[in-house]
């Protein structure tokens, strides 16, 4: 684990960052953890006060004592709602991508959202699930993808995410070929993105430990998934594309993907809110 960390992962301070240099690292696949910022900060404060307008108990209790039942699923569900609307939440997240260097006028982002991953054993809260091995890629069909991951409180590899930066110019199998997002939006526990089967060594894992406040940055293009732990998660995570990155940079390439449409519409310009083009 710690061989992989060396290899891939780059802790960066906001304001010591290039953005070209940035995007560069990551379109090669090196995996960036941004150290804390006052703008990922203010978003996670104000997804607390929702959490505890909507339950009347704190983040810590969702960590440790929140399971299924019909009323916290049909809460958990608005709140996410809530959350991918708040124009608060995006008005910050957008100052902290212009605070990376970033020009809001060619960058294209995708609706910020809360998810919720159950502890070992336990059933499934809200619109999203625990998801196994996957590109963005495979679903987007968008190379020069770049998301956005961070924890509403400290992860530890256990109970956090796991990527596979060996894979990143690897192929896989997988079901990109049958997977549809209509059949996502329309069929209960089917994946919000293709997935692959293929059984992976846990040596390869790089599982990312995070400390609240820290933010993950890494290419859609890398294989990566949900660790469950012995504790639930609260996280955010959304999406970019920038115009002309593909022209500007060498971006990822296809090797493993029969997904032929181009998901342009799941991303609105910061700027004047046109889908991407």
């Amino acid at each position: 684990m710690k061989k992989l960390e060396d290899e891939y992962i780059a802790r960066l301070d906001k304001n010591s960052i290039n953005p070209k240099s940035l995007k560069n690292s990551i379109f090669s696949g090196k995996v960036i953890i941004i150290n804390k910022s006052k703008e990922v900060t203010k978003i996670i404060n104000l997804v607390e006060r929702y959490v505890y307008d909507f339950f009347n108990y704190s983040v810590s209790t969702i960590q440790n004592e929140f399971h299924y039942s019909k009323e916290n699923h049909k809460f958990l569900t608005i709140l996410q709602r809530r959350i991918k609307n708040c124009k608060s939440i995006k008005k910050t997240f957008t100052l902290f991508l212009k605070s990376l260097g970033l020009k809001t006028s060619e960058t294209f982002m995708d609706l910020l959202t809360f998810r919720f991953s159950p502890s070992i054993g336990q059933r499934e809260v809200g619109s999203l699930r625990p998801t196994k091995a996957h590109r963005d890629t495979w679903a987007s069909n968008i190379y020069n993808q770049i998301n956005f991951w961070f924890p509403i409180h400290s992860v530890k590899e256990e109970n956090s995410i796991f990527i596979l930066p060996r894979y990143f110019n690897v192929g896989v199998e997988n079901n990109s070929s049958s997977w549809s997002f209509d059949k996502y939006k329309q069929i209960r526990n089917y994946s919000s993105v293709p997935i692959s089967s293929k059984i992976f060594l846990r040596e390869d894992m790089l599982k990312i430990r995070l400390e609240k406040g820290e933010i993950l940055c890494f290419s859609g293009h890398h294989l990566h998934g949900s660790n469950v732990g012995k504790k639930n998660r609260v996280n955010l995570e959304t999406r970019i594309v920038c115009k002309n990155d593909e022209k500007k940079f060498k971006t990822p390439k296809n090797i493993d993907s029969f997904s032929q449409l181009k998901k342009k519409k799941w991303f609105k310009n910061l700027d004047t809110n046109k889908y991407y083009s």
